[in-house]
């Protein structure tokens, strides 16, 4: 029983952090940057905490410097915390392998680093600039989905983490919690169905804030150059 609400426990964190860390605070100004320019500060990110230490704290710096700087300051501690999981594990599961705790250590920095690149990336994605781009495109049957998505999924999430905690109170195991959120989610699905046919067009209306706009190729051009000189 122990071991059951264990894993509980853990679904239920996970979900509960994922949720804050992507998918709170709405349309905010820092999320009306092109997408063009956040997967190239990705890249850029992960490419370069490829290298050593001084290399890894830079780009760290970085990650932290967009939240900052892009008026979201507040999701840093529940993306922090879920850029441990994983990190943790590595630094764990590297250890029998390295035999040495600052090599282990390292490989932990790195993989929260790049994690917490991931999740940066992810929260101030915005499906509605990806709606608005393929109505350009004139693919106005597709424009709907991106939006339509990221609108779901933190609804799912929160059904999900509702009925982890109905079940960890229960004393019932986590498949049974899990079962009953794929069942909310057909419900959904059979909902938004039936939506689609009174609404077969999506007219997305979106802007580029050019501060934030400036901010980021700022925070680029400081990895970039801080990159080439370590």
């Amino acid at each position: 029983m122990n071991l059951v609400k264990r894993v509980t426990d853990f679904l239920r964190l996970f979900v509960s952090l994922l949720f804050r860390s992507i998918f709170i605070h709405g349309d905010i100004e820092g999320r009306h940057v092109p997408f063009l320019i956040n997967l190239i500060l990705l890249i850029v990110q992960v490419l370069v905490a490829r290298g050593g230490v001084e290399r890894v704290l830079i780009v760290l710096s970085s990650v932290l410097l967009t939240y900052l700087a892009r008026g979201s300051s507040r999701v840093i501690v529940y993306s922090g915390v879920l850029g441990l999981i994983p990190s943790t594990w590595y630094f764990i599961a590297s250890m029998p392998f390295t035999r040495d705790f600052f090599a282990s250590a390292l490989i932990a920095l790195r993989v929260f680093t790049i994690s917490l690149s991931f999740i940066c990336f992810f929260y101030f994605f915005n499906p509605v600039e990806i709606s608005y781009l393929l109505r350009l495109l004139r693919l106005r049957n597709a424009s709907l989905y991106p939006a339509l998505t990221w609108r779901v999924i933190p609804h799912i999430m929160r059904d999900m983490e509702t009925a982890l905690l109905v079940g960890e109170m229960k004393g019932a195991e986590a498949w049974k919690s899990l079962a009953v959120t794929v069942l909310t989610t057909e419900e959904y699905v059979s909902l938004y169905e039936e939506g689609l046919f009174s609404k077969p067009e999506y007219e997305p209306s979106y802007y580029y804030s050019v501060k934030h706009t400036l901010i980021t190729l700022s925070i680029l051009t400081f990895l970039t150059v801080a990159g080439f000189l370590t």
